[in-house]
């Protein structure tokens, strides 16, 4: 018996018709059911896209008025403010990517009793570092990362009406470290005591 003509006929496995089990030369593209799933998924895939772009821009812009019970002030204003009230500036010099930041908003700005501290004793301004987003910072923040030497985020500042700094913090250490920080603002703001 010749081995050839005794072996069960079958489909040629080899054959380009049954690769993987699929008949690839009778596929057709755009029949059947992929006509009506190509719609449905292109509003899907469009759906996504807003999604992600809204989301995005929402939360650029929660993370940039992020801060807690703080009631911010525009850093452009602050000294002006300052010398009407006679508080001193508490400038926060942030970044949207900086995590220990992110940890000072949620630790110390959203606690109540440094939120009203800082509320009723300081003339609060956040200064939001834009170098990484944006490529550049608006020439206001660029002057005051320049007049108070900001090499660090977060860095807390205690200045006067006029400017000049009172205290300083670079990092986030906890809230003792800026309860002291507070601390030596207000002493450091205080007018000097009547000599008797």
């Amino acid at each position: 018996m010749d081995r050839t003509e005794s072996a069960p006929k079958g489909p040629d496995l080899r054959s380009p018709k049954h690769a993987g089990g699929l008949d690839l030369r009778s596929a057709k593209s755009g029949g059947g059911s992929q006509s009506k799933l190509s719609p449905v998924l292109f509003w899907v895939v469009l759906a996504a896209i807003v999604f992600r772009v809204v989301t995005v821009a929402t939360e650029r812009n929660r993370k940039d008025k992020s801060g807690g019970l703080i009631q911010w002030q525009p850093h452009e204003a602050a000294l002006a403010v300052a010398g009407k009230t006679g508080k001193p500036v508490l400038y926060d010099f942030t970044a949207a990517w900086c995590a220990p930041c992110h940890r000072l908003d949620k630790e110390a700005w959203g606690d109540s009793t440094i939120a009203s501290s800082v509320n009723q004793g300081f003339v609060p301004a956040r200064v939001m570092d834009r170098q990484e987003e944006d490529g550049h910072n608006s020439p206001a923040v660029d002057e005051l990362q320049k007049r108070y030497k900001i090499n660090a985020f977060p860095t807390l500042v205690v200045a006067d009406s006029t400017g000049r700094e009172l205290a300083r913090s670079e990092g986030f250490q906890g809230l003792p470290a800026v309860n002291r920080l507070l601390e030596e603002g207000r002493r450091a703001a205080a007018p000097p005591a009547a000599k008797p």
